[in-house]
């Protein structure tokens, strides 16, 4: 006889289990409600396998960190397996709490483009061979007149660096003409007293002779500056005061030092010029660096947000 009550058949099948099978039914259903986490940080949501694809940068920089594996280095079946293992950890809440932060998501896409566009460029750029070959044209090209460049926009402007090396040249090629002219000097003086000598040889050094010479040379100029004393001022003309080339050599010295000051004056400005464009570099540097990271914060934030 059919029982009309379901209940009372539900009672009936329950009384037929034995308790070895109802326990066996419970445990699994238990496993299978505790393998996922009532709650992950960051409000994160479950994943299954279907969502490599969109976490794929994720788990790439997950198995890189903690595994010191490389993704793009794996075949389809063992990122497959990786993966299982990875959203049994995510799902339980067992990984650190970054990994579920939206943020660490948004930079691990980002390094992941980058890297996808730096793979993009190596495999477009030219090869050796090709390198080569143009450059074989470029010299078959040479023969002939040069063609007109265009697009030039003017000298750059230049670098501390640059002014301190042309700053360092100049003083290369004074001191170069300063010790040419200290070595023409030597020799003519070295001349003369070759000259002095054969017109009026000197005794030999330590003879008696010599002696006697060199106590007439001391006598003749103690005298010859006793009788400038006695004379008095002896007037003076303007070859002495100004030079040997009087009002005219005055007046190019002058010239000169002034030429001197205003070059001073010029690379004491270029060197300014350069500081602030230096300083101009940083500012735009550091500009670009904060816009980026307020567009980054921007972008978490409306992630997070809405």
């Amino acid at each position: 006889m059919v029982s009309s009550h379901p209940r009372e058949d539900d009672k009936y099948h329950r009384e037929r289990q034995g308790p070895t099978e109802r326990s066996e039914k419970h445990s699994h259903k238990r496993r299978k409600t505790e393998e996922y986490a009532e709650q992950l940080p960051y409000n994160a949501r479950h994943l299954t396998k279907h969502d490599l694809t969109k976490y794929r940068a994720l788990f790439g920089l997950y198995l890189d960190t903690q595994k010191q594996l490389s993704i793009d280095k794996l075949d389809e079946h063992e990122i497959k397996g990786r993966w299982k293992s990875f959203t049994g950890k995510w799902n339980r809440g067992e990984l650190s709490e970054g990994y579920y932060d939206p943020a660490m998501k948004v930079r691990a896409d980002a390094r992941a483009s980058d890297r996808q566009g730096s793979r993009v460029i190596e495999d477009t750029a030219p090869s050796r061979a090709e390198c080569e070959e143009a450059k074989d044209e470029d010299d078959e090209d040479d023969y002939g007149p040069a063609r007109p460049k265009g697009g030039d926009r003017g000298a750059a402007q230049p670098t501390r660096q640059d002014l301190q090396y042309r700053d360092e040249l100049k003083a290369e090629a004074r001191e170069s003409e300063r010790e040419a002219l200290r070595h023409e000097r030597k020799v003519e003086r070295k001349q003369q007293r070759e000259r002095l000598d054969d017109i009026v040889p000197r005794a030999e050094p330590g003879t008696r002779e010599r002696q006697l010479e060199k106590k007439r040379e001391m006598s003749e100029a103690n005298r010859s500056f006793r009788d400038g004393r006695e004379a008095g001022a002896e007037e003076v003309g303007d070859g002495d005061l100004m030079g040997e080339d009087g009002v005219e050599g005055l007046k190019a010295r002058i010239r000169e030092q002034e030429r001197k000051k205003s070059e001073r004056e010029l690379r004491k400005e270029e060197v300014l010029q350069a500081r602030a464009a230096e300083r101009e570099e940083r500012l735009t540097a550091h500009r670009a660096k904060e816009d980026k990271t307020m567009e980054m914060l921007k972008e978490i934030a409306k992630q997070r947000f809405g």
